[in-house]
């Protein structure tokens, strides 16, 4: 099962993370264009693609998946907002052009603190914060397969896993590349 996660930039000015999972193996890079993420996308044919970006809008600044993170004392930004709104216009724009399933995460719901070691960062190749956010994403997409997930919301639902599911996959897949580089 081939994963890509992306956290998503509102404007292509700003770096978008890409992250693809498979057989507890990642390799993320770092893009800004609609091009770039498009043939990104297209060149792993993934099974899923799983965004840090909202799928869809509402009239009001609150959808339900988002409520739903409201009552768990998280809090996202409203879709009021113009930066949130160019966010989700830009989403849908590009989820049409992939032409692969896709579901929407907020990690900033379930980061787990490992992340942020530099150590832990190096094997798992992750340069900077809009990819490992782009890594958790992909993470949220094996759980959706294996088990583990949590749908908040159910006209514009949001997958979430808890912060010790998250810190669990990213360990096994620190193990797994760490014994790769080690038997190199």
């Amino acid at each position: 099962m081939k994963i890509v996660g992306v956290d998503l930039a509102a404007s292509e000015k700003n770096p978008t993370g890409i992250c693809v999972f498979e057989d507890w193996r990642t390799r993320c890079i770092t893009v800004k264009s609609d091009e770039e993420i498009v043939e990104s996308i297209q060149k792993e044919a993934p099974d899923l693609v799983v965004v840090d970006a909202p799928l869809g809008t509402s009239e009001g600044p609150w959808r339900d998946g988002e409520e739903a993170l409201i009552k768990r004392g998280k809090r996202p930004l409203p879709l009021t907002m113009e930066s949130m709104r160019a966010l989700a216009e830009r989403a849908e724009r590009l989820r049409k052009r992939w032409k692969v399933k896709t579901i929407e995460t907020f990690p900033s719901a379930f980061r787990p603190k490992i992340l942020d070691v530099k150590m832990v960062r190096k094997v798992l190749g992750i340069h900077n914060r809009h990819e490992r956010d782009a890594l958790l994403c992909a993470l949220v997409g094996r759980r959706y397969y294996h088990g583990g997930i949590q749908k908040l919301g159910k006209e514009h639902p949001i997958y979430i896993i808890t912060e010790e599911a998250a810190k669990k996959d990213a360990l096994k897949i620190y193990e797994n590349m760490k014994g790769e580089k080690e038997g190199q």
